[in-house]
């Protein structure tokens, strides 16, 4: 069950989602149902062997007063209140009344609290994927952002609107630790991306399943030159995603500065969607906004310096997988890079503040031995912990795992 179709794997949930399909087709047959959003991508037929999948359509976000009395009233957040499962519920409890089901994997825990109840009899896995009410506790500390050239008036308004959300968070924070450890209470096993998040899950029965990247096909292995006539780094990810556009304006405003100061021709490329949601970096001296792009490779094969430079979210960062497997040396938070078996100064270079961000860009500018070394350490990490294949592996275990105990027991 998910609450967005998997194809195209466009994005990093669709990314997840597509791996741990294949993970499950490892052990069986798999039908996956699926909530498809009018204004996305047209599903495409299952890309793997042993599946089939149907998306069901849903509206389009029926707006506060539509659920603004239903999270007044009741005890769940917003997001799980706007989708209609009627459709897809109904289909599940005819499949599950026919037999033949052995288990049942929620993705995220929206879906399982819009589909469980028409699931009787089934042993069940739920993916967290993210630990919601952390995101939501991180959230509140990105401040409000003023559009350029704003009078006191707009931004008056501006404030007033971020308070009014950050107020909605925290009760909705509240609501989906509450929802969490519930939903958690009802299945075998939840799944987590990391061991901090197992931890902090406070789920007895949460384990680790990571997030992974596929190996590419031919990986730069000599990153000692520079790929370019100038050091070029590369950033990736949505653009109207608010942790990575907090991100964006914080490199470009606070580091990028300082990192030109010390390398006047350092370059940094912006790369993925929502890019109107930064547009002013365009004319940032030293920024190419990219935007989209339909094939990554390029990118990362063009690049010398991967960074991460997020401050706030929750969950682990595909970004940084991607860079470990395409042995691209990387600068990161510590924020950017949680979850992630990095070491300082071994497979990474991790700073917090600006001037030390800066100063470990500049450091791989200008050093093609430590680009070199971090890169070595980065895919040796990548190749042992999270290459795709290995993780599907692991998914495929989890689920004959739990339909075993459930049939002895």
């Amino acid at each position: 069950m998910a609450e967005q179709y998997p194809w195209p794997a466009r994005d990093g949930y669709r990314q997840r989602l597509h791996h741990l399909v294949a993970g499950l087709a490892r052990a069986g047959e798999v039908e996956v149902l699926a909530l498809h959003r009018p204004g996305t991508a047209a599903p495409d037929d299952p890309p793997i062997e042993g599946v089939e999948a149907r998306a069901f359509p849903v509206g389009g976000d029926p707006g506060i007063r539509e659920w603004g009395p239903r999270w007044v009233r009741g005890d769940m957040p917003r997001r799980v209140l706007a989708p209609d499962w009627t459709q897809l519920g109904e289909h599940l409890a005819q499949r599950c009344a026919s037999g033949g089901i052995d288990l049942v994997w929620y993705s995220h825990v929206d879906t399982w609290w819009g589909t469980h109840a028409f699931v009787t009899g089934v042993p069940a896995i739920l993916d967290f994927d993210n630990l919601e009410h952390l995101a939501l506790r991180l959230r509140r500390r990105i401040p409000p952002r003023f559009p350029p050239g704003s009078g006191p008036g707009r931004r008056a308004a501006v404030v007033g609107r971020w308070a009014l959300s950050r107020a909605f968070d925290l009760v909705d924070e509240r609501r989906f630790d509450r929802l969490q450890r519930r939903a958690a209470g009802e299945v075998e096993r939840v799944v987590v991306c990391s061991e901090l998040d197992r931890e902090r899950s406070g789920c007895p029965n949460a384990v680790v399943v990571p997030n992974g990247c596929d190996a590419p096909a031919d990986p730069v292995s000599d990153r000692t030159p520079l790929r370019g006539e100038v050091p070029t780094f590369l950033f990736v990810g949505a653009l109207d995603y608010e942790p990575n556009t907090e991100a964006v304006e914080w490199f470009v405003r606070e580091v990028l500065p300082l990192l030109r100061a010390e390398v006047p021709d350092a370059r940094v490329r912006i790369v993925g969607r929502g890019a109107d949601r930064v547009a002013w970096v365009a004319g940032v001296p030293g920024v190419d906004l990219v935007g989209p792009v339909e094939v990554l490779d390029d990118e990362l094969r063009a690049a010398d310096v991967s960074i991460v430079p997020i401050r706030v979210g929750a969950g682990t960062r595909l970004k940084v997988v991607e860079a470990l497997a395409n042995r691209l040396p990387l600068v990161t938070t510590t924020v950017g890079c949680e979850g992630i078996d990095l070491r300082n100064g071994h497979d990474a270079l991790i700073e917090d503040d600006a001037a030390g961000f800066a100063a470990a860009c500049a450091r791989l500018a200008v050093d093609g031995a430590l680009r070199q070394r971090l890169a070595d350490a980065g895919a040796e990490l990548f190749e042992r912990r999270y290459d795709w294949q290995l993780i599907e592996g692991e998914v495929a275990d989890l689920a004959r795992e739990v339909v075993t105990a459930v049939d002895r027991a």
